[in-house]
């Protein structure tokens, strides 16, 4: 009966409600711009390349490259035709939550096998769904390893009943799944090869092998005979750098990497140690993050890496459990025992206790907390995110022209050969897209780039994170820019576009208006109309000083009561940015526009203002990040003729 699909309905209302809350906050992320091309972005392209008949291709930084040259995930090529039916990353959200719940079957049909009680299966899933690890990884983006966390479960349930048929099944496809399951995939061999019977003796060693010679195929030759060409040193070489080129850093990062080894581990080890030797195929893989100096904290506990510690933690627990059971059962009459029940059942309150806590997922009050899961940057959809929409509808570039887009715009524009991000995350003066301008046609630009992250000394992403890109697309003299709105920019090959002008003049030569906005003080404006919906807006700024020198203020212009179509003045916003200004130098810029053709016919006023990017808040431009807390000024009446349909 327990090899059968388990009956019980907590069960499967466990699995929905876990996989369904994934799946949501997944798409949720999506549907937000809040899931980058880094990973999401490039899993999705690197699948949609095999219906063109390319092996996994994707576009990092130098160009395009195989991810079999990277993590050898073959398992992708199975999502393939999902990708062909639904060109989009969120099939793979979906088909990864499913899967992922899927592996509570195996792990409530161990524990029913093992201990003979439905409460001990109830609880084994349990942890299986709500491992800390597990959600963090699951709702880190698509990852091979997070796809094998499942199958490596099955395999374990697998070999507990010795069905070696199912097992080979889910232990080959877990090796498909990354390149390194080779490690935890050699610990179970060796598991059942040290404290099996002759018959998993027998089978332990079979997977050994087989582990062991799969990893040194995928490393040595998969890797090598996709490497790019460009590429110094061989491919294992640079794979290791990469991870490990920077051990010499450890110590400073001694104490957190502890503490993260401390999620990872402990909330399971009440009774997890008891069934320590399952523990073991979980820790090479567990200590290579750990000690990894890869870009970011990839140590941390919400890295996607530790998803293979899962499955190998619920073995663990049953397995103590078990041990526990068998010592009760044999010890002498009157001798005090240690009952598993209570152990388990207290597991699994802490397991579930620490996700509530540590995972950013309904269940953890701060989510629901002002920056929190519902913010902007996490599973917040806001009305920007509808502008983006619609922006990417009307001037998304045509498929299969190569391109460079925003990190988070980007996912929705993978079905092409050539997708560089407009800022790599390791670039950040805007030194790298200068030389990958002449590969594209178009560049998709975010000027007050909402995604942001707070930091204890700066604010990551927010307003000007892409400023420097955006003026080298401006200064690159085959590119013009043809669209914007928002903040959201379209560069592309074409002979005229909308002008994008700045210099330090002599003196004002516009209307004189008169507003000041902390250090900076408006001379002069004027808006004039170059027929249709097309505006040409001319100011004029100075300075007595006092500006900062650590950034660059952001001028925004918006129409009185309109939303989704500020207007960033992308002249003294990337060309001649306040940091540069001099005191008392007059600063004069002139910029083109075309409003959009969804906004009404009628009059409005043309209000200005300053922000600073400084501001956590600052990617909503408002009363928040407002240079000394100055309101928008009015320098205009304007006149919006009816629009084209």
């Amino acid at each position: 009966m327990s090899e059968r699909l388990p009956r019980d309905p907590l069960l499967w209302i466990a699995m929905l409600a876990v996989g369904g809350m994934v799946a949501t906050l997944g798409l949720a992320s999506y549907a937000g711009y809040n899931s980058g091309m880094l990973d999401l972005g490039a899993m999705a392209q690197a699948i949609l390349s095999v219906s063109r008949g390319q092996p996994l291709v994707t576009t990092g930084p130098g160009g395009n490259f195989s991810r079999l040259a990277g993590h050898v995930e073959l398992i992708y090529l199975a999502f393939a035709p999902l990708l062909t039916l639904w060109p989009s990353p969120q099939p793979l959200l979906l088909a990864q939550a499913a899967l992922a719940a899927a592996g509570a079957i195996p792990a409530y049909r161990l524990a029913l096998r093992r201990l003979d009680s439905r409460l001990a299966a109830r609880c084994a899933a349990l942890i299986y769904l709500l491992y800390p690890v597990a959600l963090t990884a699951l709702l880190f983006d698509f990852h091979g390893d997070t796809l094998a966390m499942p199958m490596l479960m099955f395999a374990l349930d697998a070999a507990d009943r010795r069905a070696w048929r199912a097992y080979a099944l889910w232990v080959g496809l877990a090796l498909l799944c990354k390149l390194y399951i080779a490690a935890p995939v050699a610990g179970i061999g060796a598991c059942l090869a040290l404290w099996g019977g002759p018959e998993r003796r027998r089978a332990g060693l079979i997977t050994g092998t087989v582990a062991v010679a799969y990893g040194a195929l995928a490393f040595f030759v998969i890797r090598e005979a996709f490497a790019p060409p460009q590429q110094p040193g061989s491919a294992a070489a640079a794979y290791t750098s990469h991870y490990f080129g920077r051990l010499e850093t450890l110590g400073a990062t001694a104490a957190p990497r502890l503490l993260n080894a401390l999620v990872i581990f402990a909330p399971a080890l009440l009774l997890a140690w008891r069934g320590w030797r399952w523990l073991l195929p979980a820790l090479p893989l567990a200590a290579a993050a750990l000690l990894s100096t890869g870009p970011g904290s990839g140590y941390h506990f919400s890295s996607h890496h530790y998803a293979t510690v899962t499955p190998f933690v619920v073995m663990a627990v049953v397995d103590g459990a078990t041990r526990l059971r068998v010592a009760a059962t044999t010890a002498p009459p009157g001798t005090p025992v240690r009952r598993w029940r209570p152990d388990l059942a207290f597991t699994t309150l802490l397991v579930a206790l620490v996700s509530a806590i540590l995972v950013e997922q309904p269940l953890n009050p701060a989510f629901w907390l002002p920056g929190g899961g519902l913010d902007p940057s996490a599973y917040g959809v806001t009305r920007r995110d509808a502008v983006k929409d619609r922006f990417l509808a009307e001037h998304a570039p045509p498929p299969g022209a190569p391109i460079a887009a925003s990190m988070f715009l980007a996912p929705r524009l993978i079905d092409r050969d050539t997708l560089f991000v407009v800022r790599y995350p390791d670039d950040p003066g805007g030194e790298r897209l200068p030389s990958l301008l002449p590969q594209v046609d178009y560049l998709i630009a975010d000027a007050l780039f909402d995604w942001r992250v707070p930091g204890e000394r700066q604010v990551l992403g927010g307003p000007a994170y892409e400023r420097h890109e955006i003026a080298a697309a401006l200064r690159d003299p085959a590119l013009r820019l043809t669209a914007a709105r928002d903040g959201l920019l379209r560069f592309e090959r074409a002979p005229t576009g909308l002008a994008q002008t700045v210099a330090v003049v002599p003196q004002n030569d516009l209307p004189a208006q008169t507003a000041y906005f902390g250090p900076i003080r408006l001379l002069g404006a004027e808006v004039t109309s170059l027929g249709g919906r097309r505006l040409r807006a001319s100011f004029a700024w100075t300075s007595a000083g006092g500006l900062p020198t650590d950034r660059s203020l952001i001028p925004v212009s918006h129409l009185d009561g309109v939303e989704g179509a500020r207007i960033v003045h992308l002249p003294t916003f990337a060309l001649m940015p306040t940091a540069d200004w001099r005191p008392g130098a007059i600063v004069r810029e002139q910029f083109e526009l075309e409003l959009p053709p969804d906004l009404p016919a009628g009059r409005y006023t043309w209000l200005v203002a300053w922000y600073d990017p400084a501001r956590p808040e600052a990617y909503a431009t408002d009363a928040r990040s407002a240079i000394a807390g100055a309101p928008p000024a009015a320098i205009a009446e304007i006149t919006v003729p009816p629009g084209e349909n």
